[in-house]
């Protein structure tokens, strides 16, 4: 079928995370491929957590070269050059908020700001002649002194980054050099999620020779965070890049929707388990239907059927593709297409910044305190109980 502009935009739901035709299959939670057993243990509110059988994958792939590139995950680098403005003066409130926690260090309520105070600075990479443009949350005081952990932000598709400015923060307060990278995931560009991963690995190189973040940033122990097509993304550059440590996606869709071909937009959950952890936070009320914003057989429930060891899902009930964005009210007609949700916006957004949080502090600094927060009695009295998740792990 010919797509004119007009029809373009009324497939925005589809475009807007990648959607679109891939090999991925809807999964009940806690299944994948293999012959191997494991454990899976599910929460849900009002509820005693139950215990299963899985399949973990008997195959694992794990991270390949330290630099990405453009079109192979197993060849050389991609050539990128940056300049940036200088720092801004704007500086986050700060909390006493924390608690002792394992002999890794301090536990702090990842619900709240940290008590790092933070700065932002912009700048603009080239990454095969595309320009791309980056904004940096980092911290300048706290209890611990640097180098930090990096995390990777990227955008769903048609979505800018400033919709995600509230993980940013959160995380720099809580003691993370964040880039947040606009990446060229937009409607009328080209479609290539290869590239895309190649664009959000080199917010990393651009952090590590800032000679502003460059000596507090430790690109060695990174994490990736995104949402939509960021999500996929996320998780494709986690394959390219043995920096990336761990990564917690938003609802990611495994689509391919207007690609031209598989090599460009590959279905990532079929090259999974890679050897990290990782997360996916997730809505099931646009799984299905007309154009669903986010269809069960790409939405985040793939990933996690496919990946290995640790792996953390959690159903957000309630709540619909666009709810882990910053502010719907604001997004325009990118987000109206999708269902109506029947959990707020900012309800959504906090308990989404919290998991992103902890999990870093679990899988970034090693803290298995924070595994109160994930799956524990805070995730349960905050989260289960109410009703407000379902929990899946393994």
């Amino acid at each position: 079928m010919q797509r004119s502009v007009i029809t373009l935009l009324l497939v925005l739901p589809i475009a807007c995370n990648g959607g679109g035709t891939s090999s991925g299959t809807g999964t009940e939670t806690g299944t994948g491929p293999g012959t191997g057993t494991g454990t899976t243990t599910e929460s849900t509110g009002g509820e005693t957590p139950t215990t299963g059988t899985t399949s973990p994958p008997v195959t694992t792939t794990t991270a390949t070269a330290s630099e990405p590139t453009s079109g192979d995950p197993t060849t050389g680098p991609t050539s990128t050059t940056a300049t940036t403005d200088g720092p801004d003066t704007t500086t986050a409130a700060t909390t006493d908020d924390s608690t002792t926690g394992e002999p890794a260090g301090d536990v702090y309520d990842p619900d709240e700001d940290g008590p790092w105070q933070y700065d932002d600075l912009a700048g603009e990479i080239d990454v095969d002649g595309e320009a791309i443009g980056v904004t940096a949350h980092y911290p300048t005081s706290g209890p611990e002194e640097g180098p930090y952990p990096v995390v990777l932000l990227a955008h769903g598709f048609n979505l800018p980054p400033t919709q995600y400015t509230n993980y940013a923060t959160r995380l720099a307060s809580h003691g993370y050099v964040v880039v947040n990278v606009d990446h060229a995931g937009y409607l009328f560009g080209p479609v290539d999620h290869v590239a895309n991963a190649n664009q959000l690995l080199a917010g990393l190189d651009w952090a590590a020779g800032h000679p502003e973040l460059g000596p507090i940033s430790d690109v060695d122990n990174a994490g990736a965070t995104g949402h939509s097509l960021g999500g996929k993304i996320s998780v494709l550059a986690a394959m390219y890049d043995a920096r990336i440590k761990a990564a917690i996606t938003l609802d990611p869709i495994d689509g391919a929707n207007m690609c031209p071909n598989m090599q460009a937009c590959p279905d990532v959950s079929g090259l999974l388990p890679i050897a990290i952890p990782l997360g996916f936070l997730g809505e099931t009320l646009d799984t299905a239907g007309f154009m669903a914003c986010a269809p069960a057989a790409e939405n985040f429930t793939t990933f996690y059927a496919e990946a290995g060891p640790p792996a953390l899902q959690v159903t957000v009930n309630g709540a619909n593709h666009m709810s882990f964005l910053d502010d719907v009210a604001s997004c325009g007609i990118t987000c109206s297409f999708c269902q109506m949700p029947t959990l707020e916006n900012a309800v959504v957004n906090e308990l989404a910044r919290a998991y992103v949080v902890a999990y870093y502090g679990r899988y970034l600094r090693g803290n298995a305190g924070y595994d109160t927060y994930l799956t524990g009695a805070e995730a349960q009295q905050r989260y289960v109980d109410p009703g407000l998740v379902t929990i899946a792990e393994k």
